[in-house]
């Protein structure tokens, strides 16, 4: 009896020490990530790319922007979708959105009604008019500011299913989402791809940090300083795991007329550049959404537009969170980053 308990307890030993085995020969056979970088420029802006995989992917994303951009979402491609939604405005159709397309107008209008207006995907008629990213920027007269006031308002879009039809004289545009809605097709394309461990992929101003990065590390996002240079940082955020971050300030786009500055996030209700007190306003959004970039995107712009209080409610109202500066660098944090957001100039402060 004591020999064949012995042999049991042998055999087991043996089991155990072949899976020990195996496991270490397909840890040794898996290989280690390599870190892929590259910088293109893409949806009118620049696309920066950090990859962390087992092969280099960077050239894919590019075209997969570059895709979503023509066929998708620029007004200025007769054929591309949102020309198609406009194109049957002009005559009074309804039009059948594909089903990601639906899901971009969808959101975009909701977050409209939620903000009460201070985003609006119809305010592409004023963007145009003002042109503050062509080579000669300047302010509008008013009567045409008046005129293209008329043609915008969220309320004259109407979606069922994915069906849409817009009031004639209106446009959709969905440019102030855009570069969000390039990191929700970012993201769901590196889902597929098993030999990606984790990535930072920068468009504009909006950010995609994917998976893990080596080491177990956090993300470390820099957040800018308004009055600082292009590359100078007045704090950053520590996250983990997948979220999509962007930033609306006053400072990345503007022009000056008579000693006044004029600056790109423009207020649907005046039409004049928006005027919150505000320097900047970065949103994360991380609940593992298909419209989390979006929402990044469109919150920014949303809150700047509202100013901090208000701001803060639509934030919480959608479960994202936020960074706020303001003109006089003070800085407003929602609970969600107290613990994750870290000051590093002493020129700004935390403030309740």
């Amino acid at each position: 009896m004591k020999t064949k308990i012995f042999i049991k307890r042998w055999i087991s030993l043996m089991g155990i020490c072949s899976m020990i085995v195996l496991i270490s020969a397909c840890t040794a056979g898996k290989k280690k990530p390599e870190e892929y970088t590259r910088t293109d420029f893409v949806m009118d802006t620049v696309l920066s790319e950090k990859l962390y995989a087992q092969k280099d992917l960077t050239g894919e994303i590019k075209d997969r922007l570059s895709e979503l951009e023509k066929k998708k979402l620029s007004w200025r491609v007769k054929d591309s979708e949102v020309s198609k939604v406009n194109q049957s405005a002009s005559v009074g159709t309804t039009y059948e959105m594909n089903p990601d397309f639906s899901t971009w107008a969808s959101c975009s209008l909701n977050l409209a009604k939620k903000s009460e207006g201070a985003f609006d995907p119809t305010i592409g008629e004023l963007t145009r008019l003002w042109n503050i990213e062509g080579d000669h920027p300047k302010v509008p007269p008013e009567k045409k500011i008046a005129v293209a006031l008329e043609k915008i308002g969220y309320e004259n879009i109407k979606i069922k299913n994915n069906e849409i039809r817009i009031k004639d004289g209106a446009t959709l545009d969905l440019g102030a989402v855009g570069k969000g809605i390039g990191c929700d097709v970012v993201r769901d394309y590196l889902k597929t791809q098993k030999s990606v461990q984790g990535a930072v992929i920068s468009v504009g101003g909006s950010i995609l940090v994917y998976g893990e990065k080596e080491g177990g590390q956090d993300w470390k996002v820099a957040v800018r300083a308004p009055d600082g240079e292009m590359d100078s940082s007045m704090g950053v955020l520590h996250l983990s795991g997948t979220a999509c971050i962007s930033t609306s300030g006053d400072y990345e786009k503007y022009f000056v007329e008579n000693g006044k500055k004029y600056h790109h996030i423009l207020d649907p209700a005046t039409g004049y550049p928006a005027e919150s007190n505000l320097h900047s306003v970065t949103v994360v959004c991380a609940k593992g959404e298909e419209t989390d970039g979006l929402l990044s995107d469109g919150l920014s712009t949303a809150c700047f537009v509202l100013g901090k209080e208000k701001g803060m409610q639509l934030l919480e109202d959608y479960g994202a969170d936020g960074v706020f500066i303001d003109k006089e660098k003070q800085v407003y944090v929602t609970p969600g980053l107290k613990e994750q957001f870290e000051i590093l100039s002493k020129e700004y402060h935390f403030t309740k």
